[in-house]
C-alpha cells in the first residue's frame, strides 16, 4: 500500500506475493517468514515508525487497524515484528522479516492481524485550523488454518444518536464464526405502535472473523421522541448464511435542528409526521380544534349580548 500527504509519501508492499497483502494458509506448528518492502518516495529525509497491530472491522465493514501503543491478542501473538523507527532518506527501500508461528491448538478457520507504517512524528498542518497528521498505512496478514468453515453471525443492542440535526440509529452485530464475511444488512425501524418509519440497505463491506461492529444507518430527520425497534436481517449469501434479529432503543425529547445532511454517505428516508419539517398530525388537528373552539364562543358571547338589548 501507498499512502501519501504533505511531504509524507510511504509505501508498505509485501514481497513474493500475487495480492496487496499475505494471504497464506498453514496448519498448527507451522512456522514462515514473510518480508516486506518500506519505502520514502517522498523529497525530504523522514522519520517513519513499523509495528504490528490487531485488526478490527470498522463500523458497517472494512479494514481498521490498531493504532500504535495499543496491546495486542490474538493472531498479533503469533508474529515476531519489533516495533522499530529508522530514518528513511529520500528515495530509500528497506526490506523488514516477518515470522508468523501458529500455535499448535489453533482451530480451524481465518486469522487475521496486520503490520502497520506510519510518520513517526505527526506532519504539521498549515491554514486557519492547523491539523497535525499521521499517515498510516497497513498490509493485512491473513492465515487460514484448514479445517471446517464455520460462518456465524451475532445481534446485540441498538442505541441512537444525533448528528448535525438529524438521528442517527445503530445496532452492534458480531462475527463469532471462523471466516469473514460480506453480509447485506436490511433494515427496518419501527415505532412504539408497530408503524415502519425508516427503512434501508446497507451492502457491508469485510466483517472480519472474531471481530465486533456496528451496522449504522444516517437518517434524513430528526426521529421523534418516543421508543422504538431496530429490525435488522443480515445475509451472506456467498456463506448461505442469514440472520435476524431485533433490539429497541428510545429517543429523548430534544430541540430539532435543521439540517441538509450533505455530508454523510446516504440518508435513510424517515416516514413519521414532524419528520423533514413537517408539522405532526396531531399537533395539526389540536390547533384546528382550539381555532374552531375560540370561533364558537365568540359567536356565542355575540348572540348573547343581542338577546340582552332585545
Amino acid at each position: 500500500m501507498v499512502a501519501s500527504s504533505g511531504n509524507v509519501n510511504l509505501a508498505l508492499l509485501p514481497i513474493g506475493q500475487a495480492g496487496a497483502f499475505f494471504d497464506v494458509v498453514m496448519r498448527p506448528g507451522d512456522t514462515r517468514r514473510f518480508e516486506l518492502a518500506i519505502a520514502n518516495n517522498g523529497t525530504d529525509k523522514l522519520a517513519v515508525r513499523t509495528y504490528a497491530a490487531d485488526v478490527y472491522t470498522i463500523i458497517n465493514g472494512g479494514f481498521g487497524g490498531r493504532l500504535r501503543g495499543e496491546p495486542g491478542t490474538g493472531m498479533t501473538d503469533w508474529m515476531t515484528y519489533p516495533t522499530d523507527v529508522m530514518q528513511l532518506s529520500a528515495g530509500e527501500t528497506v526490506r523488514r522479516s516477518l515470522v508468523v508461528s501458529v500455535p499448535l491448538g489453533a482451530g480451524p478457520g481465518e486469522y487475521i492481524s496486520s503490520i502497520l507504517l506510519e510518520n513517526d512524528r505527526p506532519l504539521q498542518g498549515g491554514g486557519a485550523v492547523g491539523l497535525d497528521q499521521i499517515v498510516r498505512q497497513a498490509i493485512a496478514v491473513v492465515v487460514t488454518v484448514p479445517g471446517r468453515r464455520a460462518p456465524e453471525l451475532e445481534i446485540g443492542r441498538a442505541n441512537h444518536k444525533v448528528v448535525a440535526g438529524t438521528s442517527t440509529v445503530a445496532i452492534a452485530v458480531s462475527n463469532p464464526g471462523n471466516v469473514r464475511l460480506k453480509p447485506i444488512a436490511a433494515v427496518t425501524i419501527v415505532d412504539s405502535a408497530g408503524t415502519q418509519v425508516s427503512r434501508a440497505t446497507v451492502a457491508m463491506d469485510t466483517f472480519y472473523a472474531h471481530t465486533a461492529t456496528f451496522v449504522e444507518v444516517p437518517l434524513d430527520a430528526l426521529l421523534a421522541s418516543g421508543r422504538y425497534v431496530f429490525q435488522l436481517s443480515l445475509d451472506d449469501e456467498s456463506e448461505g448464511l442469514q440472520v435476524d434479529g431485533s433490539a429497541a432503543f428510545v429517543v429523548e425529547a430534544r430541540a430539532a435542528t435543521a439540517t441538509t445532511g450533505d455530508e454523510l454517505p446516504f440518508l435513510a428516508k424517515v416516514f413519521q409526521p414532524g419528520a423533514n419539517g413537517q408539522a405532526p398530525i396531531a399537533a395539526w388537528v389540536a390547533g384546528l380544534l382550539v381555532g374552531l373552539t375560540v370561533v364558537l364562543v365568540l359567536v356565542f358571547i355575540r348572540r348573547r349580548r343581542a338577546a340582552q338589548r332585545q
